[in-house]
């Protein structure tokens, strides 16, 4: 069962023409967003984006905190009011992750918007899918995880969430990017043609949580939260 300090920081989001999921991290005592790189790698300065509040978009003004570098696919963001209510804590780090282990990822597929109404203040709840992690590569001091289950469009920039067997709490250990394709030939009566479709490997690519951490403590303009 996926936790409200997990659900309550997910939001649907819409930069441009482009759809996905954001959410919510804090550190030092202010809350940041996190996204993937991709669908925000327009913004260089200040932008206005959309969220998705009580049934229909609203325009979120955002401030950029950075974004990761090379093909690391995270940025990180900054916004003039709290998304996810205090107290609701929830750690970002892969300490005592374990290979193999079950791990949930969280966003809005397909446009798809369950409305969460009053238990969820007002936002859409986001869909909740099970993987398990399959392999870590490390890439100049950067984490990418790469995970076994079935991801679709929407997904990009949620989070996902781990129980380390040190404790019962969830954290946040990465941020999907999205997943491996493999092109396969179309065929009619048993003879090839020249069509190619797309096939989900399963493979879903996320990266970790510590790229978006470093941006942070290199820039920390995160909105204030209260004591």
């Amino acid at each position: 069962m996926i936790t409200t300090n997990v659900i309550q920081r997910v939001f649907k989001f819409m930069n441009n023409s482009l759809t996905g999921t954001i959410f919510t991290l804090e550190i030092d005592k202010k809350q940041y967003i996190i996204t993937a790189k991709h669908l925000v790698n327009n913004i260089t300065n200040s932008s206005i984006a959309k969220i998705y509040y009580e049934k229909q978009w609203k325009e979120i003004n955002l401030s950029l905190v950075g974004h990761s570098p090379a093909d690391i696919d995270i940025s990180v963001l900054a916004t003039d009011i709290q998304l996810t209510p205090p107290k609701l804590p929830c750690e970002p780090s892969t300490k005592g992750i374990i290979f193999g282990q079950d791990v949930y990822f969280l966003g809005f597929p397909y446009d798809i918007i369950p409305d969460g109404g009053p238990m969820n203040r007002g936002y859409p709840f986001p869909f909740i899918k099970k993987a398990i992690l399959s392999a870590i590569l490390v890439k100049n001091n950067y984490e990418v995880l790469y995970l076994d289950g079935h991801n679709n469009p929407g997904f990009s920039g949620g989070p996902v969430v781990y129980k380390s067997p040190n404790n019962n709490r969830f954290q946040i250990c990465g941020v999907v990017s999205g997943y491996r394709i493999q092109e396969q030939p179309g065929f009619a009566s048993g003879s090839p043609l020249n069509i190619y479709f797309r096939e989900n490997t399963g493979i879903i690519i996320s990266h970790g949580i510590n790229s978006a951490i470093d941006i942070i403590h290199n820039n920390p303009i995160g909105f204030q939260l209260e004591d």
